[in-house]
C-alpha cells in the first residue's frame, strides 16, 4: 500500500503540474552525449597473391576429414607465402577434423577469406573436445566473407520442440514427441540448457510452458521411437507442473562438446561481411581479447525451408573488447539465450587480503577473468555498490588457482599490485581493470527477432544503438547496464555517452522478466530475477530519442542507479498488460528510482485497455532533479 500511495501522488503531481523536481531542472543540453565516435576496422592490402582451398585437394565430393586437411594446408600456405587471399570455390563442403576447432586460423595477417557463396557443414567430434567450427588466435586485419556455416543436423539434429504426450506419476515418467521427428540416436541422450515453450507465440509464455528439469534431477532419458523420448525424472516433484499438451524447446549435445561457429582471441581489426550461421550447438560467435571488430551484413537464422525454430543456442558474445565494435545490417533469428551480449566483465567475488600489495580475488570463472589481467595494467577498486573508492594501481604479476571454491565460480587469482592497498579495504571491494572501460560501439540498422532471451545485453561506454527492429523476444530486449549478476557473473563496465534512438521493439518480455522492455542502469540481479537498485549511479549520460515501444507485458522503459538521462520523444504504446509482482517492474508504462537528473520531453504513453498499471511511476524517495515537460498520457 505504501508503494502505492507513493505511485499515486508521483503520477497525479506529474500530471497537474508537468514537473516533478527537488532541486534546479536540467535541459538535454545541459547533458553532454555523443555516442560512438567515428572508426574503420582496417581492411586487408591485397596483393597478389592467392591460394584456394581447391588446390590441395578440398572439394565438395571429399570426405569431411580430407576437406579439413585441404583447408588446413591452405592456411599454412597462406601463412608461408604471406598470400593476401584465401578462396574456398563455390560449394558445399563438410568439414570435421578432430581438434578443439575444425578451422584454425593462427597468427594470420592481412588475408582476406572469401567463400565465394560456399557452404561449410561441420558435424560432432568422436574423440577430442569440439569448440569451434573456425576459430581465429592472434590474428591481425582478417576479414571473412561471402561464406555459410552449418551444423550437419542428418548427423546429429541439435535443437527440437516437443510434445508432452504422456505423464505418469508413478512412474515417474514424461513422455514426448518431437513435432519435427529429430531425436538423434545416440547413448546416453544428453540435453543441455532447455526452455519452456509456447507454439501460439513461437517463444516462452510463464504457465504455459513446461520447465524441463536440470540433470541432477534426471535419472534417465531415452529415445523409445524415432520422435519420442521417455524422461525418468528422480523425485515426483519435478513432474507436477507436467501436463499434456504442453511443449518444451530441448537442446541435444554431442558427446564431444557443443562448439560455437566462431571462437575469436587476442586479435585484431576482424570483419564479418555477408556471413550466414544457420546454426551451431552452442554460440554463433565467442571472443575474448578482441579489438576493432565488426559484424556487418550477416545472419544468424535457421535453415530456410527446414522447420527449425532455433538457430543457435547462444548468439554473439563479446567479451574483454578492448574497444570499438561494429554490428551493422544484420539478422539475428530464433537464437536460445542472448542475441548480443556485449560487456567486459570485473572481478566481483570478494577480495581476501593476504598482505599490503597482495590480495586473492575470489569466486571466479576463468573465461571472464582471465582476458582481464596482465602485467602492468591499471586496475581500480570500487565499493559493494559500484561506488569508486580513489584507489588504484597496476598489476606487477598474477596468478590463478583452480577449484578453489565448491560452486560454479570455483577459481581465484592471486594479484600483487605496485601499490599498497587502501587503508578501507573492505572484503567486498571489487576490482576493474579500468583500461577496458573505454567501450566505443555502434548497433546500427539490424533485425532481431524471436528470442528466447534478451535481444541486446550491454555493458559497455560510448556508444550508439539506432535504426534496429526488436520484435518478440522472451525477456527484455534491450538492456543496457552494469550488473552482479545471480552472484556469480560480474557484467559490465561503468556505462557513460550512450545514445539510443529509432529503435522499435515491438511484443517482447513475453515471460516477464525484470526490469523492462527496454532499461537502463544497474544493480544486483539475484538468481531467478530479482534486478535491485544502488545507490550509486553505475550508468550515466544516455540519451534515449525517437523509439517506440509496444506490447511489452510489463513496463516499456525503467531506469535506476543511473544519472543525467534523457528520455526524448518516445511512444510507449500498450505496455503492462500482466499484474505486477512486488518488485520495481510493473510500477507504471514507465518508471524511475534510485537516479538524478532526470529528464521527460515530448514523450507519448498510450494504454490500452489490457494496461493494468499506467502512466509515469517517479519514487519521490530515491530520485532527484527529474523533469516531465511537454509529454501525452503521463
Amino acid at each position: 500500500m505504501q508503494d502505492m500511495r507513493i505511485k499515486l501522488s508521483v503520477v497525479l503531481l506529474v500530471s497537474f503540474l508537468g514537473v516533478f523536481s527537488t532541486s534546479n531542472y536540467i535541459s538535454a543540453s545541459d547533458i553532454k552525449i555523443t555516442g560512438a565516435e567515428s572508426f574503420k576496422v582496417q581492411q586487408p592490402i591485397l596483393n597478389e597473391l592467392v591460394v584456394s582451398v581447391a588446390d590441395f585437394g578440398a572439394n565438395p565430393d571429399m570426405p569431411a576429414n580430407e576437406n579439413g586437411l585441404a583447408f588446413e594446408k591452405a592456411i599454412s600456405k597462406v601463412r608461408l607465402t604471406g598470400a593476401s587471399k584465401l578462396i574456398i570455390p563455390t560449394g558445399r563442403y563438410r568439414i570435421r577434423m578432430e581438434q578443439p576447432a575444425d578451422i584454425l586460423l593462427k597468427d594470420l595477417r592481412n588475408v582476406v577469406i572469401d567463400g565465394l557463396g560456399s557452404e561449410l557443414i561441420f558435424s560432432r567430434h568422436q574423440q577430442v573436445k569440439h569448440e569451434a567450427y573456425i576459430a581465429l588466435k592472434e590474428c591481425n586485419t582478417i576479414t571473412i566473407k561471402n561464406l555459410i556455416v552449418d551444423w550437419d543436423w542428418d548427423d546429429f539434429p541439435i535443437f527440437a520442440i516437443a510434445r508432452i504426450i504422456g505423464v505418469d506419476k508413478n512412474s515417474r515418467t514424461i513422455e514426448f514427441q518431437t513435432t519435427t521427428p529429430e531425436i538423434p540416436d545416440e547413448k546416453p541422450l544428453l540435453v543441455g540448457v532447455n526452455r519452456e515453450w509456447d507454439p501460439e507465440i513461437n517463444n516462452r509464455n510463464p504457465g504455459k510452458g513446461f520447465v524441463f528439469p536440470q540433470p541432477a534431477e534426471r535419472e534417465r532419458l531415452e529415445k523409445t521411437a524415432a520422435d519420442r523420448i521417455v524422461l525418468t525424472v528422480i523425485d515426483t516433484n519435478c513432474i507436477k507442473k507436467a501436463k499434456k499438451g504442453q511443449f518444451v524447446q530441448l537442446s541435444f549435445k554431442p558427446a564431444y562438446g557443443t562448439p560455437s561457429a566462431f571462437r575469436i582471441n587476442q586479435s585484431k581489426h576482424i570483419t564479418f561481411d555477408n556471413v550466414t550461421i544457420y546454426s551451431s550447438p552452442y554460440e554463433a560467435m565467442n571472443t575474448g581479447g578482441v579489438e576493432y571488430l565488426q559484424i556487418i551484413n550477416c545472419r544468424i537464422e535457421p535453415r530456410p525451408g527446414t522447420g527449425h525454430r532455433i538457430s543457435t543456442y547462444g548468439g554473439l558474445e563479446i567479451h574483454s573488447i578492448k574497444g570499438f565494435f561494429r554490428l551493422e545490417n544484420c539478422v539475428l533469428d530464433g537464437i536460445g539465450d542472448d542475441n548480443l551480449h556485449l560487456s567486459n566483465h570485473f572481478l566481483g567475488g570478494g577480495l581476501t587480503k593476504i598482505d599490503d600489495h597482495t590480495v586473492y580475488a575470489n569466486y571466479l570463472q576463468r573465461w571472464m577473468s582471465v582476458d582481464l589481467l596482465w602485467k602492468g595494467a591499471s586496475f581500480e577498486m570500487r565499493r559493494k555498490n559500484f561506488s569508486p573508492t580513489g584507489w588504484s594501481s597496476q598489476i606487477e604479476s598474477f596468478e590463478y588457482e583452480y577449484n578453489v571454491h565448491k560452486s560454479l565460480n570455483a577459481h581465484r587469482v592471486k594479484l600483487r599490485f605496485k601499490d599498497p592497498l587502501p587503508a578501507d579495504f573492505e572484503e567486498d571491494n571489487m576490482l576493474w581493470n579500468s583500461d577496458m572501460n573505454k567501450g566505443n560501439f555502434i548497433i546500427r540498422n539490424n533485425e532481431f527477432r524471436n528470442g528466447l532471451c534478451h535481444a541486446l545485453y550491454i555493458g559497455l561506454a560510448n556508444g550508439t544503438i539506432e535504426n534496429n527492429q526488436f520484435n518478440n523476444f522472451a525477456y527484455p530486449s534491450l538492456i543496457l547496464n552494469t550488473v552482479h549478476r545471480w552472484g556469480r557473473w560480474y557484467l559490465g563496465t561503468p556505462i557513460n555517452n550512450v545514445i539510443i534512438r529509432n529503435n522499435v521493439l515491438t511484443n517482447n518480455n513475453t515471460a516477464r522478466r525484470d526490469p523492462a522492455s527496454l532499461f537502463v542502469g544497474g544493480g544486483y540481479d539475484a538468481q531467478p530475477s530479482d534486478y535491485t537498485p544502488v545507490d550509486y549511479p553505475i550508468v550515466t549520460n544516455v540519451l534515449i530519442e525517437n523509439n517506440t515501444i509496444e506490447n511489452s507485458t510489463w513496463s516499456a522503459f525503467g531506469t535506476f542507479s543511473s544519472e543525467n538521462i534523457v528520455v526524448r520523444k518516445n511512444r510507449f504504446i500498450n505496455s503492462n498488460t500482466y499484474p505486477r509482482n512486488n518488485r520495481y517492474n510493473g510500477f507504471g508504462s514507465v518508471y524511475v528510482t534510485h537516479a538524478r537528473n532526470i529528464l521527460f520531453e515530448k514523450n507519448v504513453i498510450v494504454d490500452g485497455e489490457k494496461s493494468l498499471d499506467k502512466g509515469c511511476f517517479i519514487d519521490s524517495l530515491t530520485t532527484t532533479n527529474v523533469r516531465c515537460r511537454k509529454n501525452k498520457g503521463f
